[in-house]
């Protein structure tokens, strides 16, 4: 192990510190000592070199991904690996596509600011408050991921969700019902058939996408529903 002192340049001391560590490996730091006498850089260097020797170098400092890089990585190992349904993968990796990989991909994930993700909010405010929700929510999952998967030590905004008011649904009455089944009708089979199921069975819409061959037994006219999509 050694220490030298050089003068430095601009005025100080440049104290360059040498060792070898138990795996064989030479490790070198060199730091300006700027507002020390030599005698203090040098008492300085000392104190350095049994700092070092008692707790070892410095880590390396960890280099935090951008959220563009990071994209692939959190939809594979959070939404594929907890295999989430198809439809919400495609929407996550959609919303990542067209709103935040264009405003915030080239951002360090600790480097997304509170006034970034407001500029974002106003940038959708053509928007309905659902759709801004379900993007800053995409947005807020990836940074507590890179938390928990220590890509960062925390989270570097505070995201707030939009209110969202529940809104009332209109229900046709029997005459308009009726109106609605003779349209549908007249456009194709499956329009009127969609229309069956919402209004006769009282299907919802997720429950329409979701049924199967399977969950249609036509011998005893009876259909299940099991699933929602």
């Amino acid at each position: 192990m050694s220490v030298t002192l050089r003068p430095y340049r601009g005025g100080g001391w440049e104290v360059d510190i040498t060792f070898r560590l138990p795996d064989g490996s030479q490790h070198r730091e060199r730091k300006r000592a700027s507002h020390f006498s030599k005698s203090a850089a040098q008492r300085w260097a000392q104190d350095r070199e049994r700092y070092l020797l008692q707790h070892g170098p410095p880590a390396p400092k960890r280099e935090v991904p951008t959220l563009e890089t990071f994209a692939p990585r959190f939809v594979d190992g959070h939404a594929r690996a907890n295999r989430h349904k198809p439809s919400g993968i495609a929407a996550t990796e959609s919303i990542l596509k067209w709103h935040l990989i264009p405003t915030l991909g080239a951002r360090r994930l600790d480097a997304i600011t509170n006034e970034q993700v407001q500029r974002m909010k106003l940038a959708l405010a053509h928007r309905a408050p659902k759709t801004v929700n379900n993007v800053l929510t995409v947005l807020s999952t990836p940074l507590k991921k890179a938390v928990e998967w220590g890509d960062i030590d925390k989270l570097p905004c505070s995201i707030k969700l939009l209110p969202n008011p529940r809104k009332t649904m209109g229900f046709h009455d029997f005459e308009e019902y009726g109106r609605l089944l003779i349209a549908a009708e007249e456009r194709s089979l499956d329009a009127y058939l969609m229309v069956l199921l919402g209004g006769d069975a009282g299907l919802r819409l997720g429950e329409i996408v979701a049924l199967e061959w399977g969950d249609v037994d036509l011998h005893s006219h009876r259909r299940t529903v099991q699933r929602s999509d």
